[in-house]
C-alpha cells in the first residue's frame, strides 16, 4: 500500500608472509566436471614460513612472529593468532594489507574473501580456499573494485580486492572458512606475498537471512484480478458490480452507471462526473471480476515454467474491498477468494470470539482451501509463499472496530484504536485513520515507544501463528514461508523487533520483507526487524535510466546502485528488486511516458499529468520494459515481476494497473490491444529462467556484482562472480547499436555481434572453457 501524500565479518587472523615459492597448480581429477570449481591448487608446504615484513614496510609498522608449521593452515595445529593490522587514525582507511572473511551463509558455505591494498601495489590477487563440497582446494581470483568507504576522488584511496566463494556446507566440527591469498606484485623483481585468512563459516544466527530467498524469483499476485477459477464464489454482496473477465476496461454501460448512482444514494456520497476524466473513475471501485485462489492454482504450472520460485500474495484476509487492505478479520481467508461454493451476503461479518487463542478459532471453507489445497499445491511445485501482513490498520468492518461502533466507550476494543473520542453518551465520534481523519482505515493504537498496545500485539501474534503453523504442531512446513509487511515504517521498531523474534520462533527460515519506500537502513536490518524491503530505491534510478532521463547516465546509475546495496551481503541477496507493483503504473506505461518522477502524475483519477498517455505503449517502450526484467534477472538481489507484465499488460497508476490478466485460454478480450503478447512472455521467460541455469544460475542467485565502465551513458555493463565463474551482462538502453568488442575482449569473449538498441546480452564465463552466450 502506497504511503499517503552493516556489520562486517570478524576481522581475525590476518597473517602476512613472504612466499618461499609460488603455489603450483595441480588440477584435481574431477575439477572439470564440477560446475562451480575454480582451478585447484595444492600449497607446497615444505618448510616453516617466516613472517615477511618488507614488502609493505612503508605502509605499516613492523610486526614479527614465528609461524607455526604451515600444515596448521590445512587443519593441523591451531594457527598462530596475530593482531589486526594498523589503520590510519584520521580516515580509518587501511594502509597495509588488510583482509577478512565475511560470512554470508553457513549452510551454503557462502562467503566473501576481501583484501584491501594500497593502489598500484598488486598486479593481481588469488585465493586458495578449502571447498567442503569438493573436499579439495579451490583457487579463485580476487577482482579489484573501488573501496566502498573511500572518496572516489582520492587517488591514494585503497583498492578493495574481493571474491565471493561458495564452498558447500561445512562438516560438523569445521566452523571456519580458511583462505590463503597470494598478492602478485606489480614489480617483476618482487616476490608474491602470502596472506592467511580465517573467519566464521556463517553469520551469527540473528543476522542470517533465509537461503531459499537468496536470489529467488518473485511473482506478485493481486488475487481478485489474477484469474477466476471458481465463479461460484464470486462476490455478490450489495454495492458490488460484477464485470465479465475480458470486458473493455474503459467502457461504462448504462446499467453500471445506474448501479453506481443507486450505490451513491445508499452510501450518502456524491458521484463526480468530470467529463475530462470520464465515467470510469466514478464506477471502477465497485467492480469485481471474481479472481480467486482457485485461479492461482490453475496457473501454478505456468508460473513454474516462467521461472518463478516464490509467490507474494497481496492481502487475502476477509475484507469487502477488492484490494483487501481494509481487513474485516485477519483470522479468515476471504470467502470470495477461497470458498469452494456459493458466497452469500454477510460473508464479511465476524464475531469477536477469543481474539488471543488460535485454537478457539473455527476454520472456514476458504481457510481450509488455502491451507489444505493452495499451499500444498504450491509447495509441491517448489514455490515459497508469503502473505501481506497489514498490522498498522484495519477496515471499519473489522470485527473489533464494529464492536466499538456498536458499544462505544464500553467496548473493550476502545483501547485497540488510536485517537478514539466519545460523546457524553459514550458513542464513538472520532478516530485516527491511516487514510484521513475518521477515515475508512482506522489505525491501531501504539505506545509512546512505537509498540502496538498489548491486546493488539497479542492478537497479531496469534494470527501470525495461525498462518505459519496452521495445525499447531510446531512444524511450520504446512504454513506460509513469510510475510510482506504493509506500510512498515508506520509501526514502531519495538513491535517489529518482538514480532520478528516470534516469527523466527515459529519458523527460523521465514522471510520478512517490508514495504518501505526509502532506504530501510540498519535501523530495520541487521537482525532488528526485517530481512529485506520492497526495493523501490532500486527502482528509482533504474527506471529513470531506462527512460533516458538526461540526468541519469550509466555512471550515475552505477553510483546509485552502489549506494542502494550498501547492506550486508546476506541482505543484498534477498532484496526484493522491482520496477513496478500494484501501487504504481506498470513498467511499460512508465517507459511510454518518460520524463516524470517515479510514481508521479500517473493516476488518471487524481490530477494526472496532462501529457500522460494511457494508451497502449509503443514497441520501443515494451523493449525497455523487457530490459528492466533482463536487468533484474541478472543483477544482485531477487527480482520481482508484477503479475501481467510478462503478458504485455500496461496501465496508469491505481486503478488502471489492476486490470484483469488477459489469459489467452479465456478467449480474446473485447479490446484487441489488451490481448496477451506471447512474444513478450517468451522474452520474460528466457531471462527469468537464467536463474535456473546449471552454470549461470548459482552465479546469478548468489554471486557478487562488479560494475564495468563503457563510457557510453546509455550502456550499463556489470559482472556477477561466484568462485571462478562469471556472468557478464551488457544492457543497451540507447537508440543505437553498441559495439561490445572492447568489453568482450577484456573478458575473453570473441564475438562479432553488436548489441542492438534497447536490448541486453549475457555470457557465462569460466577460465579454461569456451564462453557460453546466455541471451
Amino acid at each position: 500500500m502506497r504511503p499517503p501524500g552493516t556489520p562486517v565479518g570478524n576481522r581475525r587472523r590476518c597473517r602476512i608472509k613472504q612466499s618461499p615459492m609460488l603455489m603450483q597448480p595441480q588440477q584435481s581429477e574431477d575439477a572439470s566436471r564440477h560446475p562451480r570449481a575454480g582451478t585447484r591448487r595444492r600449497p607446497l608446504h615444505t618448510q616453516p614460513l617466516v613472517c615477511w615484513a618488507g614488502f609493505f614496510a612503508a605502509f605499516f609498522p613492523l610486526f614479527t612472529h614465528q609461524s607455526a608449521n604451515a600444515q596448521a593452515f590445512r587443519g593441523g595445529a591451531e594457527p598462530v593468532r596475530h593482531a589486526e593490522p594498523d589503520r590510519t587514525p584520521d580516515k580509518g582507511k587501511p594502509r597495509d594489507p588488510f583482509g577478512e572473511i565475511r560470512p554470508i551463509s553457513g549452510p551454503l558455505g557462502l562467503a566473501d574473501v576481501v583484501l584491501d591494498l594500497p593502489p598500484g601495489e598488486a598486479e593481481g590477487v588469488e585465493a586458495d580456499v578449502w571447498s567442503h563440497e569438493l573436499a579439495d582446494w579451490m583457487t579463485v581470483p580476487l577482482r579489484p573494485r573501488p573501496h566502498p568507504e573511500a572518496d572516489p576522488r582520492d587517488a591514494g584511496a585503497p583498492i578493495r580486492w574481493a571474491a565471493r566463494v561458495q564452498l558447500g556446507p561445512a562438516p560438523e566440527g569445521t566452523p571456519e572458512v580458511r583462505a590463503r591469498l597470494r598478492i602478485i606484485p606489480t614489480s617483476p623483481e618482487a616476490r608474491p606475498t602470502i596472506v592467511d585468512l580465517e573467519g566464521p563459516a556463517g553469520p551469527p544466527e540473528h543476522l542470517a537471512t533465509p537461503d531459499w530467498a537468496k536470489g529467488a524469483v518473485w511473482y506478485q499476485i493481486f488475487p481478485e484480478r489474477f484469474r477466476n477459477g471458481n465463479p461460484a464464489n464470486d462476490p455478490k454482496e450489495p454495492g458490488v458490480y460484477r464485470v465479465p473477465w475480458g470486458a473493455d476496461w474503459y467502457a461504462v454501460s448504462d446499467e453500471e452507471l445506474e448501479f453506481n448512482k443507486a450505490a451513491a444514494v445508499a452510501g450518502n456520497y456524491r458521484l463526480d462526473f468530470n467529463p475530462d476524466r470520464g465515467l470510469l473513475y466514478n464506477v471502477v471501485w465497485h467492480r469485481r471480476f471474481g479472481g480467486d485462489l482457485q485461479g492461482v492454482v490453475e496457473k501454478l504450472d505456468y508460473l513454474a515454467d516462467l521461472g518463478v520460485s516464490a509467490i507474494y500474495l497481496t492481502p487475502i484476509f476477509s475484507a469487502a474491498s477488492m484490494h483487501k487492505y481494509d481487513a474485516a478479520d485477519f483470522r479468515h481467508v476471504d470467502p470470495t477468494l477461497g470458498a469452494p461454493g456459493h458466497v452469500g451476503p454477510g460473508a464479511h461479518e465476524h464475531e469477536p470470539g477469543d481474539p488471543f487463542d488460535p485454537g478457539a478459532w473455527p476454520w472456514t471453507e476458504a481457510d481450509r482451501y488455502f491451507v489444505d489445497v493452495f499451499l500444498p499445491e504450491a509447495k509441491a511445485r517448489g514455490f515459497r509463499v508469503i502473505l501481506d501482513g497489514v498490522w498498522n490498520h484495519t477496515g471499519r468492518e473489522f470485527w473489533a472496530f464494529q464492536h466499538l461502533l456498536e458499544h462505544g466507550a464500553e467496548s473493550p476494543y476502545a483501547e485497540w484504536y488510536h485517537g478514539v473520542r466519545f460523546d457524553d453518551a459514550g458513542n464513538l465520534v472520532a478516530w485516527t485513520a491511516w487514510d484521513r481523519p475518521n477515515g475508512y482505515l482506522p489505525k491501531f493504537r501504539q505506545t509512546p515507544t512505537g509498540d502496538l498496545v498489548e491486546p493488539v500485539k497479542r492478537h497479531i501474534f496469534a494470527v501470525t501463528q495461525r498462518w505459519m503453523d496452521p495445525n499447531g504442531d510446531g512444524d511450520p512446513s504446512d504454513g506460509i514461508d513469510g510475510w510482506r509487511l504493509d506500510v512498515a515504517a508506520e509501526v514502531g521498531i519495538p513491535f517489529w523487533r518482538d514480532w520478528r523474534a516470534h516469527v523466527r520462533s515459529l519458523n527460523p527460515d521465514a522471510i520478512l520483507i517490508a514495504e518501505i519506500w526509502h532506504d530501510a537502513g540498519p535501523s530495520y536490518f541487521n537482525g532488528v526487524a526485517f530481512d529485506a524491503q520492497m526495493n523501490y530505491p532500486f527502482a528509482y534510478p533504474l527506471t529513470s535510466w531506462l527512460a533516458s532521463a538526461p540526468e541519469v547516465t550509466s555512471e550515475s546509475l552505477a553510483r546509485a546502485l552502489h549506494n542502494v546495496f550498501h547492506h550486508a551481503p546476506q541482505h543484498g541477496l534477498v532484496q526484493m528488486n522491482l520496477v513496478d507493483s500494484h501501487d504504481v503504473e506498470r513498467i511499460a506505461s512508465m517507459m511510454h511516458n518518460p520524463g516524470r518522477t517515479y510514481e508521479q502524475g500517473a493516476a488518471m483519477h487524481d490530477n494526472p499529468d496532462p501529457s500522460y498517455d494511457p494508451t497502449k505503449p509503443s514497441p520501443e517502450a515494451y523493449d525497455k520494459a523487457i530490459l528492466s526484467t533482463a536487468f533484474m534477472a541478472t543483477y544482485l538481489g531477487s527480482p520481482m515481476i508484477y503479475a501481467g507484465n510478462e503478458l504485455g499488460m500496461y496501465g496508469a497508476d491505481d486503478p488502471d494497473n489492476r486490470k484483469p490478466l488477459p489469459w489467452p485460454d479465456l478467449g480474446a478480450p473485447e479490446r484487441e490491444e489488451d490481448a496477451a503478447d506471447l512474444s513478450i512472455l517468451a522474452r520474460h521467460r528466457a531471462w527469468l529462467r537464467l536463474r535456473q541455469d546449471p552454470d549461470a544460475g548459482p552465479v546469478l542467485r548468489y554471486g557478487d556484482v562488479r560494475h564495468l565502465d563503457t563510457t557510453d551513458p546509455a550502456v550499463f555493463v556489470f559482472e556477477r562472480t561466484l568462485n571462478a565463474d562469471r556472468v557478464l551482462v551488457i544492457v543497451n538502453a540507447g537508440d543505437r547499436a553498441f559495439d561490445p568488442s572492447p568489453v568482450l575482449e577484456t573478458a575473453g569473449v570473441d564475438t562479432p555481434r553488436q548489441i542492438p538498441p534497447r536490448s541486453a546480452s549475457a555470457w557465462w564465463l569460466r577460465d579454461g572453457e569456451l564462453p557460453r552466450t546466455l541471451e
